[in-house]
């Protein structure tokens, strides 16, 4: 049984350096700096998922074809809101690196938040040598609301380093992530707190995330909004209600700071920080709950900045999953059977997906049996990955712009993935924390901004 009072009650944790503890907070074991320190485990490791690709190609078909029964059964009831003198104290971390045009539009969706002013504080976490945005911050940040943090320059210059200074400093009780583009629904802190009041065993609350512009966009990003759609949509709410772990958007995830900083915060050295924080935060044996509180970001418009923002993606992925599988048996006592497979399912899960689809064309190429076990396997993967993309379509909750004829576009969203895949393993040897940055402020969004999708939703 697990340690029920383990996960109710974090250890105290304070952090006298908060520039050094920023790039060093995760214990080396389970960081990614270490991977270089002994190549040869990498390398097993490696092979390993490659032995293992099949079953996690399987493990990843049957996680959707829960989801899909996940669809059509009625959301969780969530808990009654909290009434204001026992609302927590909450800090939102915003980093952001070299997008002053942004924060006009960033500025109003924060003080959009309804949350009471004496119990929030927005930190905008800046690069020291971002000297355009930080001018930016200080004209259109001056609100009380508003801290405007320069975090001082270091290695690497990552997104997770940038947070984790901010973790340090920050006062809340509660800590979210929004990137400079996003809109949040204006009641998300509030449902997010009592839902985390409500349960003390709970680290994490992932909200929805999705595109707010495919509509009147192009096709990279509908396929972009249709993938979000069927992850945040069906896939998230599934696990949530099964009780297991997922891994957690890198934005609108809401978090009990001092079961973050117990665990040592955010990799700074991995550049899918979210996922490696799942695993971390599931091992220590917290919860982790979705909910249907939207955020409304920009998806790229063009298919190379899609393979970037993909690349980095699935490297981070690739990095993570060499970091636990160093010592798998350890893990899966950690985790427990369940949960262990949850989370391969999803990261090598990914993985295996992403390489499936080159090998299924050379297949069709080459004439292979159709009825044989690699043909069932890859078939089965892209079967059931096209039937839950359909189903998502066909909801009446489903992102506008969105509709069943994207389906028959999958091939192409398969074949940029694998050649993100490509970019992700040629980077890893030499490139691991290369942060491709995603520019942001470049869709057409609702009224010419992201604050546009309040006007039009009222």
């Amino acid at each position: 049984m697990r340690d029920e009072v383990r996960r109710a009650e974090a250890p105290v944790v304070t952090v006298a350096d908060p520039l050094r503890w920023a790039s060093t907070s995760v214990a080396p074991e389970q960081a990614a700096r270490a991977l270089g320190d002994k190549p040869y485990i990498s390398m097993a490791v490696s092979a390993a998922m490659v032995l293992t690709s099949p079953l996690a190609y399987v493990a990843a078909s049957a996680l959707r074809l829960a989801a899909l029964a996940e669809m059509v059964r009625k959301p969780a009831p969530e808990p009654e809101p909290l009434c204001e003198n026992r609302l927590p104290t909450y800090s939102v971390l915003v980093p952001l690196y070299r997008e002053a045009d942004v924060l006009p539009d960033l500025a109003r969706a924060m003080l959009a938040l309804d949350y009471p002013a004496d119990r929030l504080e927005v930190l905008v976490l800046l690069e020291e040598g971002d000297a355009e945005t930080i001018e930016a911050a200080r004209v259109h940040m001056a609100q009380a609301l508003f801290r405007v943090v320069v975090v001082p320059d270091g290695s690497p210059r990552t997104k997770p380093r940038a947070c984790n200074y901010g973790l340090a400093i920050c006062r809340g009780e509660l800590v979210t992530i929004f990137d400079g583009e996003d809109v949040p629904d204006p009641d998300q802190l509030r449902r997010v707190a009592a839902v985390t009041a409500s349960d003390p065993g709970l680290a994490v609350v992932q909200c929805r995330l999705f595109c707010d512009h495919a509509e009147g966009g192009g096709l990279v990003e509908r396929l972009w909004a249709l993938d979000y759609q069927v992850l945040f949509g069906s896939i998230l709410p599934a696990l949530s209600r099964a009780g297991l772990p997922f891994l957690i958007g890198g934005t609108s995830n809401h978090l009990r700071r001092d079961v973050l900083l117990s665990v040592g915060g955010w990799d700074a050295h991995n550049v899918t920080e979210d996922a490696d924080l799942a695993v971390r935060l599931a091992r220590a044996g917290w919860r982790s709950r979705f909910v249907d509180s939207g955020t409304g970001e920009e998806a790229p418009t063009t298919a190379g900045a899609w393979v970037r923002q993909r690349s980095r993606w699935l490297k981070g992925f690739l990095v993570t999953a060499l970091v636990y599988g160093r010592r798998p048996l350890r893990l899966a006592r950690d985790l427990g059977l369940r949960s262990f497979l949850a989370l391969y399912a999803q990261l090598v899960g990914t993985l295996a997906g992403a390489t499936a689809y080159p090998l299924g064309v050379a297949v069709l190429i080459a004439g292979v049996d159709p009825w044989s076990p690699l043909s069932w396997l890859l078939v089965g993967g892209m079967g059931t990955s096209g039937l839950l993309a359909l189903a998502s379509t066909l909801r009446r909750s489903r992102t506008p712009g969105v509709g069943p004829w994207l389906v028959g576009a999958l091939p192409v969203y398969w074949l940029l993935l694998s050649a993100a895949m490509a970019l992700a393993v040629l980077e890893m040897p030499r490139r691991a924390t290369k942060w491709r940055k995603t520019q942001h402020g470049v869709a057409r969004r609702p009224n010419g901004g992201p604050f546009g999708r309040h006007k039009e939703t009222g």
